[in-house]
């Protein structure tokens, strides 16, 4: 992503609920929760645990690699003259439980690189010092 791209995107808001999310992405960690009960891990973020509603949960870890869901182009530029892009669904890797799923993009394919099934593997793209997106790479 160049700088006039990052600078024309707006940083990603957050709650208390997903505050750990971002601040852990900035540090080049991909975290999602885990439930501090049943140890199941969630995606998207919630109060309570889906499978025993324990309120207690904690922010663990992933190894950062996964495989495409599911995944489409999108036809009109969010910035003038970037690229075309993809918006992507990411079955992540090490999850305990139901498939954790994140919607995100790939950075390195092309249309006819990018198929349900191909591994990835994370990339964060830093938006300024503090903040950075979980994006993927082909692996």
């Amino acid at each position: 992503m160049s700088e006039a791209q990052r600078q024309q995107l707006p940083a990603p808001g957050w709650s208390p609920l997903t505050e750990g999310y971002w601040l852990n992405a900035g540090q080049d960690r991909l975290v999602v929760q885990k439930c501090g009960e049943c140890g199941v891990h969630r995606w998207p973020p919630a109060w309570a645990c889906y499978a025993c509603h324990s309120m207690k949960w904690d922010w663990d870890a992933l190894p950062g690699t996964g495989t495409v869901f599911s995944y489409t182009w999108a036809d009109q530029r969010a910035v003038p003259e970037s690229p075309l892009y993809n918006i992507v669904v990411i079955a992540v890797d090490g999850t305990v439980g139901e498939p954790v799923r994140l919607l995100t993009r790939v950075l390195d394919v092309t249309k006819e690189g990018l198929t349900v099934g191909l591994p990835v593997t994370v990339a964060f793209e830093a938006l300024d010092d503090e903040v950075s997106v979980p994006m993927f790479r082909s692996r």
